[in-house]
């Protein structure tokens, strides 16, 4: 039995729970310094630089960034996230924290209004699922991941809110992470000239051939990374790092074969 898929199954039942469970997994990992997901590990390989900007591109309800901040105690650090619910959160955890900037907004191919689909299933809302994409917010739950699973149990709120090309912002990121559920290639799209000039590590969520095409463009070369070490020409699950020769430099003692 998939135990993941249990538990989601089982919990989609007492949506009264669901801001109690973020707070203790929060609890819990920041007191153990355990990072949601094992990638951000990565982190505490590059040179520990204070001025180094990170960019939380999908900031939901800052576990990135808490996971940069175990292994980077001094980055600084620009969070992005459009719904307006989950921004409320970030600032009630991070806006005391000299070294975050918060920014109620997605990134994208261009400036503009967007439309954030918020997927809710038995009232349970899976905020780290929301989209600009309609289909992409619909389309997870419904590919096996909970048991007897009913489309009449699943609804969509809509959320206006705006979105900005990255490269308007004229920020300097020497890492980005983006996983905004099937919107990546348009932000990236949106940054092209600082991903041009100042090459960034990249961290994506499942990326796809044309990602990785448009990357290729700018020379960057793909890595999972696996017991302590990066993999080149290989992708990682759930996340692979984009890095271009110079900044896979940084980690030249810690590229596998």
């Amino acid at each position: 039995m998939n135990v993941e898929k249990l538990l989601r199954t089982l919990q989609v039942n007492f949506p009264y729970l669901l801001e109690a469970k973020f707070t203790l997994m929060r609890l819990f990992r920041n007191g153990l310094s355990l990072p949601f997901e094992k990638d951000f590990y990565a982190i505490s390989l590059f040179p520990d630089v204070d001025e180094w900007l990170f960019l939380d591109v999908g900031a939901n309800r800052g576990q990135s960034t808490d996971a940069i901040l175990m292994n980077r105690r001094n980055a600084r650090l620009q969070l992005f996230e459009p719904n307006q619910l989950l921004c409320q959160k970030l600032r009630r955890l991070f806006s005391n924290d000299k070294r975050i900037i918060i920014n109620n907004f997605g990134l994208g191919s261009e400036s503009t209004e967007g439309v954030l689909y918020i997927p809710f299933y038995k009232k349970w809302m899976f905020d780290g699922l929301a989209s600009f994409s309609e289909q992409n917010a619909r389309n997870w739950l419904s590919n096996n991941r909970i048991y007897f699973y009913n489309e009449s149990f699943l609804a969509l709120k809509e959320v206006k809110c705006q979105i900005k090309r990255l490269d308007e912002l004229e920020l300097a990121p020497f890492f980005i992470k983006i996983d905004i559920q099937g919107y990546e290639y348009q932000a990236l799209k949106g940054g092209e000239q600082t991903i041009q000039k100042y090459k960034p590590i990249l961290l994506l969520e499942s990326p796809d051939d044309r990602i990785v095409k448009y990357l290729k463009g700018f020379n960057y070369q793909f890595y999972a990374f696996k017991a302590g070490k990066f993999f080149p020409d290989t992708f990682g699950s759930p996340n692979t790092f984009f890095m271009t020769k110079e900044k896979a430099y940084l980690v030249k003692n810690n590229i596998g074969k």
